[in-house]
């Protein structure tokens, strides 16, 4: 399948996607510290973004992918803005998926579908690609979208060539929790941790989105929690509406089977597929504040422990269920019932 082919049946594939975007908000000191690595001529073959989903790491790690390939010369390139103008040719090639030394490693789609993770065949085209000479002498670049959804076998094929790169061979590797990534590949980066943006950076953020698209999610910045990526997805997919139900009746203790089933219901079937992980992208930060919130009130661990650990199964189930296609409903009234079972620790 052609790029251009793929491009119009990946769901990725919008005016949205960050290799589109020129702009950056809320993360300055983030792309300082990039800018003085670079211009120090010591820049790092492996950077780590790390950062909940839908803050801008993508966004960054186009930012810098455009301007290590406009400027290959450290001693040459802006010292104050990693920005390339959108009418650039090499910003032109990278916004077209063109650019020879640019890779980029995520999920394949198949029939319109994003498969389940990123496989060892995915992984080792970088190992072919860092074994080419770039163009003009410059970088070659390999941005990893996103780590969290390699599988062990992919993570070891691109552990081998993080640990013997080329000259000019730059690794952007993407995480959304990097406490599932292999230690062996956060030991051979460098991290550099993103942050919730503010709920008026979030604003600004989707102010400037083109043909006004930001302003349907204007609705959703509290909720999003300092993500504009899941404020854009709660307006889209409606997931807004069935998570504040799940909310109310947990917070008065009122999370009954009635209103599970009900929840659940509105998860599962054809075309929920959106709508069912950005529910589960709520959910999962709802239990990290009832488990913050547990422990500090209580001045014990017991309660905000089980919390704890109810996240952690609900997390890796709701990973397997999407992985292996398995009844979401099912997955769903589970994990009500371990976070009921938790807060009654």
């Amino acid at each position: 399948m052609s790029a251009k082919d793929e491009e119009q049946t990946d769901p990725r594939e919008t005016v949205l996607h960050p290799r589109h975007c020129q702009y950056l908000i809320g993360h300055d000191a983030a792309e300082q510290h990039l800018l003085e690595a670079y211009r120090s001529g010591r820049f790092h073959h492996g950077w780590l973004i790390t950062g909940p989903q839908g803050i801008g790491k993508a966004t960054l790690a186009y930012r810098l992918a455009r301007y290590l390939l406009r400027y290959p010369d450290h001693k040459t390139a802006p010292s104050d803005t990693l920005t390339v103008p959108a009418d650039d040719p090499v910003a032109s090639r990278v916004s077209a998926r063109s650019h020879p030394d640019l890779l980029v490693l995520q999920r394949a789609v198949e029939k319109g579908k994003l498969k389940a993770g990123i496989t060892v065949d995915a992984s080792r085209k970088a190992a072919d690609f860092f074994s080419k000479t770039a163009g003009a002498g410059g970088w070659r670049i390999a941005i990893v979208d996103v780590a969290d959804e390699m599988n062990a076998a992919a993570a070891n094929s691109l552990l081998k060539t993080l640990e013997e790169p080329p000259e000019k061979s730059l690794f952007i590797i993407l995480c959304h929790e990097r406490g599932r990534l292999l230690p062996t590949i956060r030991s051979r980066c460098i991290e550099l941790p993103l942050h919730p943006l503010s709920e008026e950076q979030t604003t600004s953020v989707l102010e400037v989105l083109p043909d006004g698209l930001g302003r349907q999610a204007m609705p959703h910045v509290a909720l999003a929690g300092g993500r504009p990526g899941l404020a854009l997805a709660l307006a889209e997919t409606g997931a807004g509406a069935i998570f504040d139900r799940f909310a109310k009746a947990a917070d008065a203790g009122r999370l009954d089977v009635k209103t599970r089933m009900t929840i659940a219901n509105a998860l599962q079937g054809r075309g929920t597929d959106d709508r069912f992980n950005v529910f589960c992208a709520l959910l999962d930060g709802w239990i990290t504040t009832a488990a913050s919130v547990a422990i500090r009130g209580s001045g014990t661990t017991g309660r905000g422990q089980a919390l704890a650990n109810a996240h952690q199964a609900i997390g890796h189930s709701i990973r397997e269920t999407n992985a292996l296609n398995l009844d979401r409903r099912l997955t769903l009234l589970q994990a009500f019932d371990l976070i009921e079972q938790a807060r009654q620790a």
